[in-house]
């Protein structure tokens, strides 16, 4: 887990030239929010007595690994893939700060749910950013805006840094007829992917 699982050769790559032109932009990312049906996650969050954040972070993060042009990146003149994904996420606190974190993924929902909201529990009675510990290179970011159902979201990027790790962020839900709808946001590396494999990502997530 969390291993380069290989290499790109980007000479003989069928996006050679999608990286090559979009890698050249000042901002190379682009992203698309969509409104998802959460009501069955929301039911089930519920009759489990978890916490509906990290069960919708879990289903992310799995479906996210599932597409593997979400496990691409960037570093230095190389692409490489990576075997998994990281969550890494921001941790709220009653002050209305925030904390950077990061989870141990693991295939059982109720085991990550559980070791989540522990390092959850412990960040919120810290103080800072805490950023040791996190930016590792296979993380995907993730954020939630539980107080705003929004229509777009714009993140802020590193570019110096070559930077090419998606973020993906959750508003609020809301109600349309008999469904729980939620916004949830995608920011890719257009070198990287297209819209397809954000639809992909969306057609696997299981919400």
């Amino acid at each position: 887990m969390n291993q380069i699982e290989k290499n790109i050769d980007i000479a003989t790559w069928k996006r050679r030239e999608h990286y090559e032109h979009f890698s050249a932009f000042d901002d190379p990312f682009f992203g698309v929010t969509v409104n998802v049906d959460c009501t069955r996650a929301y039911q089930e969050a519920k009759d489990k007595g978890v916490s509906f954040s990290l069960l919708v972070l879990h289903r992310i993060v799995t479906a996210a690994a599932a597409v593997e042009e979400f496990r691409y990146r960037i570093e230095g003149n190389r692409v490489v893939c990576y075997d998994s994904l990281l969550p890494e996420a921001t941790v709220g606190r009653a002050d209305h700060t925030f904390s950077f974190a990061a989870f141990e993924y693991d295939p059982d929902e109720l085991v990550f749910i559980r070791r989540a909201k522990a390092e959850m529990e412990r960040l919120q009675a810290t103080t800072g950013l805490n950023k040791g510990g996190t930016f590792h290179p296979n993380a995907i970011h993730y954020s939630a805006v539980p107080w705003l159902s929004f229509t777009d979201m714009k993140h802020p990027t590193n570019m110096r840094s070559g930077d090419s790790v998606p973020k993906i962020s959750t508003g609020k839900y809301f109600r349309e007829g008999e469904r729980l709808m939620m916004p949830v946001s995608v920011t890719c590396h257009h070198g990287l992917m297209d819209g397809y494999h954000v639809a992909q990502f969306i057609e696997k997530l299981h919400l």
